[in-house]
């Protein structure tokens, strides 16, 4: 292929004007051309070709595509002689391989000379990395080793070889970064994978870099370091140096005396003071620290952390003078992390010097230095390694823990200080202030791990912190408190809301004390009762021991909270911009120690809380909004939840009278289209659905449910409401959630309350065809009791149910439109044939509903396919369950319904033929009709034709199946057919779901190729339809 076809087509490619079938096109012709015989000769020429405009994009593209090529085309050459070892190969594969190695040395030579020619000063870097990276795959490829030659000996006959010899500076900086990049990649190519290499080879290759290891770190790269720093020319090369030594470091096993020897390492620290090289020396330390693995590299380590020490120091130093070393800190930090991390073993196990003054001492002092940095992102980065310090010594070493709790008082100390909102905070940007109050958060993590390692220490830290909140006072009454005084004491609370969990239940002194100052209205200040009322949520087990302060103390503090703005753009009440805080306390404070809410205080204020944030009409706008009112309600549901249902009617009663009295008086005359009455609505019944599932069910009680009490007294409203939005999805939604949620509860005490607004249910249903009306009805069947009268009255409802849903659903032209329906009525059907099989019988309706699921089974809907596919499992298993259990069983009044349905079933699917149309609909579904992500409940339902209705059959079903010439899947090959009518009624096909699925699917192929084949037209189901 001719270099300008290579070059036009690269053209293509790159051009943003190229169509994507232009570009898919010039894609495939480049490919194809890398895998050419001449490939890598045509490339060569153009790599060689001198630079004429090094800004050129098509030169640059060029030449970025001949070095890839070259390089691809020697790492995936597979060689034709398969045999490792050479004392095993005939005369044939020798020369054979004397004349590769030939052909590739001479290729080797080439690129080499490339890399330290003319072109060397303008290739782009991309290049010279394919270039190196094809000299390296050679050299591993074809170099054979020996005692006394190694592969760097071989990089060193290239540069004895070059054509440009080493005669002034620019062909020293060339051959220099030559041997620098191609030395970084050879254990790179070892290690990563991408050369086709052979298990074997790939061994002696590793054993080859290990070999040369030592070598390349004690000599070539000290020497090469000292013609880089003679050279003001080749200080680009710093940087280059640095990496290879990485790379041999981290791949080449080296050991740590060498590391040392070399002074690579010494020179990597002091590199990380330079902006140009500062990442490249780091990557080397963090490098050298993964390496100190065992105790052999104990003196490695310390070298290591003198270095930090060391570097400490000088960042002090210019930081003071104002120099600018931000390129380097986020590094150093992570680095020094990492090392401390990967040392403590060490300077835990190894040594007992803590003294000011050592190096444990000062290496620990150092990071502590990086930890009280004010900059977020940086003091980040250490966190991790003091978690697993302070876990480590106190999990191995209890006893000196106390000569390193100095650190741990300072660190924590530090954290106190970094999490106190600074003077300006207020000022800060929004994006600002969002990342301090993250970094907050984060740091509660960090308190616990450092605080609560032992009781001893937990106990401390709570305790120093309770006494700085009291003296913080204390200067307050005396009149000594600075108009920051709010900040240190907030910052304190805050680092107690952490720890809460440990704070002690009996603690009967100290805690009561702090809550009476935190309930002071003055002094405060909005962003410190903001985290005393966080704090007070977190402290339920403490009042929960302690309930006496709740109506003195909890009082007072959730009071303040309500008294002030919600919104605010600095120091807001909301949690996660909804729910407002006090709320949140008050709801865990309620679910912890609900009984001792049930008072008169607490009640009318939560009642009092609730009604004047009710938006009203003619009132201005509520402090409450969001969810924060639905949480007053659950807290209200959590105390009356602790008492008989006598006690918690009247609280009940009167919270559903604001509801509904707010209701009347914003909206005299309600409007389905008016939104704000929508969304009140859904408000309302919402809060309704709150009371039904956090009011729990009790036994033998004088009243009915609080609930069931309420709607009863409202039920002329509700009827109102129904008849006015019977059609509007949300309200109804919210309304029969929140029925299916009370009947779910209290079931058969809900009976009577069913009863009644059945026909109301049956009458919106035949209105709207909402589905939402059958999960209520659903839950009704489910509490139902088992008289004749209930079940001819379900009965009666079923039949109504199932001729309206499917008279409506004919007159829609699309089945996917009333999905929901479709879902919701199957989903009944299930419940009733589970649940109380004699009302599916005895309505007669499954047969109609088995006409339905053949419409069903054609839709794309995968909400819709789910659920016909999880009716058709429940009818399969209705029908099994009769023949797996004894006769004798059958017997008992328990099994009449089920068998009256198995007698149904088998009438419908063995006389009528029925189970013959559901088989072509389910192969038609697996062949396109249904989403394919449902293929595999499909292969289940097919699978349960074997399973509940027996092998006979299910064989005869199948070979009558393939040999209908009105089912497309007929016009398969015969061989295909064949073949899978033998595999799929085999026992362990049908024992094993998974294989079953596989020879389904596999016939599927065949059969969505047919479908295709014929335009995709999927012959309509007979006979059934008729039924």
């Amino acid at each position: 292929m001719e270099v300008s076809v290579v070059s036009e087509a690269l053209s293509q490619l790159y051009n943003p004007l190229s169509s994507p079938r232009m570009r898919r096109r010039a894609d495939s012709l480049l490919q194809n051309f890398q895998r050419t015989p001449e490939a890598a000769q045509t490339t060569l020429r153009v790599l060689q070709a001198p630079i004429v405009d090094k800004e050129s994009p098509q030169l640059k593209a060029e030449r970025a595509f001949a070095a890839s090529t070259i390089y691809f085309t020697v790492a995936s050459y597979v060689r034709k002689y398969k045999l490792e070892n050479p004392a095993l190969w005939t005369e044939d594969e020798r020369q054979q391989h004397e004349a590769l190695s030939k052909e590739f040395g001479v290729l080797c030579q080439e690129v080499w000379n490339i890399m330290t020619g003319p072109n060397g000063i303008a290739e782009e870097f991309n290049v010279q990395t394919h270039l190196a990276l094809t000299i390296a795959v050679i050299l591993l490829r074809f170099h054979e080793q020996h005692s006394e030659s190694t592969i760097v000996a071989a990089v060193e006959w290239l540069v004895q070889n070059q054509v440009n010899p080493i005669q002034d500076d620019v062909t020293s900086n060339l051959t220099n970064f030559a041997i620098l990049l191609t030395l970084k990649v050879i254990p790179e190519e070892v290690e990563n994978k991408r050369v086709k290499f052979s298990k074997t080879k790939r061994a002696q290759c590793e054993v080859m870099v290990h070999q040369s290891a030592p070598y390349v770190v004690k000599t070539v790269l000290p020497t090469l370091a000292r013609a880089i720093d003679a050279d003001d020319k080749q200080v680009r090369l710093r940087g280059l140096l640095l990496k290879c030594f990485s790379s041999w470091v981290e791949y080449g096993n080296v050991p740590p005396t060498l590391i040392m020897e070399s002074g690579l390492l010494d020179r990597a620290f002091q590199e990380t003071m330079y902006p140009a090289f500062s990442e490249d020396a780091l990557l080397v330390i963090r490098e050298v620290v993964r390496a100190c693995n065992n105790n052999a590299c104990i003196p490695l380590m310390e070298l290591v952390m003198k270095n930090f020490v060391l570097l400490g120091k000088h960042i002090v130093e210019r930081l003071a003078t104002n120099d600018a070393v931000g390129y380097c800190l986020k590094g150093c930090a992570v680095a020094m992390a990492e090392c401390g991390q990967s040392f403590i073993m060490y300077f835990v196990d190894c040594t007992l010097d803590l003294q000011p003054g050592s190096l444990v001492y000062e290496f620990l002092d150092t990071i502590l230095y990086f930890t009280a940095m004010n900059d977020l992102d940086i003091s980040n980065e250490t966190m991790n390694f003091w978690i697993d310090f302070r876990a480590y010594i106190s999990g191995k070493h209890e006893r000196r823990i106390a000569d390193f709790e100095a650190f741990i008082s300072r660190l924590l100390s530090i954290l106190i200080e970094r999490t106190e909102f600074p003077d300006d905070y207020e000022s800060f940007p929004a994006a600002a202030r969002e990342r301090f109050m993250s970094y907050r958060n984060d740091v509660r993590a960090v308190f616990r791990s450092l605080a609560t390692v032992t009781q001893a220490s937990e106990d401390k830290f709570i305790v120093d912190a309770i006494h700085v909140i009291f003296r913080q006072y204390e200067l307050y009454d005396a009149g000594h408190a600075t108009p920051t005084w709010w900040k240190r004491t907030e910052v304190y609370v805050h680092a107690l809301s952490a720890l809460s969990k440990s704070i002690r239940e009996e603690d009967t002194s100290l805690i009561p004390h702090l809550f009476e100052l935190l309930a002071r209205k003055e002094p405060s200040h909005r962003a410190l009762l903001r985290t005393v009322t966080i704090f007070l949520g977190v402290m339920g087990h403490w009042f929960a021991r302690n309930p006496s302060f709740l109506s003195v103390f909890a009082f007072e503090i959730i009071s303040q909270s309500f008294e002030i703005p919600e919104s605010h753009p600095t120091f807001p009440f909301r949690l996660r911009e909804e729910d407002h805080l006090g709320t949140v306390a008050l709801k865990k404070l309620t679910h912890r120690c609900g009984a001792h809410f049930f008072n008169q205080r607490w009640l009318d204020a939560m009642l009092n809380l609730y009604r004047t944030n009710r938006a009203t009409k003619g009132t201005k706008t509520a402090c409450l909004d969001g969810n924060s009112l639905q949480l007053i309600v659950e807290s209200v549901a959590y105390v009356v939840a602790t008492v008989p249902y006598k006690d918690a009617v009247p609280v009940i009663e009167e919270l559903c009278a604001i509801m509904f009295h707010d209701l009347a008086a914003r909206f005299p005359t309600l409007n389905a289209d008016d939104d704000e009455c929508v969304e009140f609505l859904c408000v309302l019944f919402a809060h309704l659905h709150v009371l039904a599932v956090k009011i729990p069910p009790q036994i033998n009680q004088e009243v009915p449910h609080p609930l069931l009490r309420a709607l009863q007294t409202h039920w002329t409203v509700i009827e109102g409401i129904l008849r006015i939005f019977g059609t509007t999805e949300d309200v109804i939604g919210t309304f029969c959630g929140m029925l299916v949620a009370l009947f779910d509860s209290i079931r058969s005490q809900a009976l009577d309350l069913a009863a009644a607004i059945m026909p109301h249910l049956l009458e919106q249903f035949t209105r709207s065809f909402d589905g939402s009306f059958l999960n209520v009805i659903k839950s009704i069947i489910a509490c139902a009791g088992d008289d004749d009268g209930s079940m001819a009255s379900l009965t009666h409802v079923l039949v109504i149910v199932v001729e309206s849903a499917l008279s409506h659903l004919a007159t829609v032209d699309n089945a996917d439109e009333s999905a929901a329906l479709i879902v919701s009525l199957l989903d009944l059907a299930r419940r009733c044939g589970s649940q109380r099989p004699v009302i599916l019988v005895r309505s007669n309706q499954l047969e109609a509903l088995l006409v339905l699921v053949l419409h069903s089974l054609k839709s794309q809907n995968p909400e819709v396919g789910q659920a016909t596919l999880d009716f058709l499992l429940e009818v399969g298993s209705w029908y099994g369950e009769v023949l797996r259990t004894p006769p004798e069983l059958l017997r008992s009044s328990e099994w009449e319904g089920k068998l009256e349905l198995h007698q149904l079933i088998r009438t419908l699917f063995f006389e009528k033929d029925v189970q013959y149309h559901l088989l072509v609909a389910l192969f038609n579904a697996a062949g396109g009709s249904m989403p394919p992500n449902l293929i595999e409940r499909v292969a289940e339902v097919v699978r349960s034709c074997w399973v509940c209705f027996g092998r006979q059959r299910s064989e005869v079903l199948i070979h009558r199946l393939l040999a209908d010439d009105g089912f497309v899947g007929a016009h398969v090959a015969v061989r295909a057919r064949n073949e899978f009518a033998g595999t799929i009624s085999k026992p362990e096909c049908i024992e094993n779901s998974r294989k079953f699925k596989r020879v389904l699917t596999a016939f599927c192929d065949h059969f969505r190729k047919s479908l295709n084949s014929t335009n995709g037209a999927i012959p309509p189901t007979t006979g059934i339809m008729s039924s």
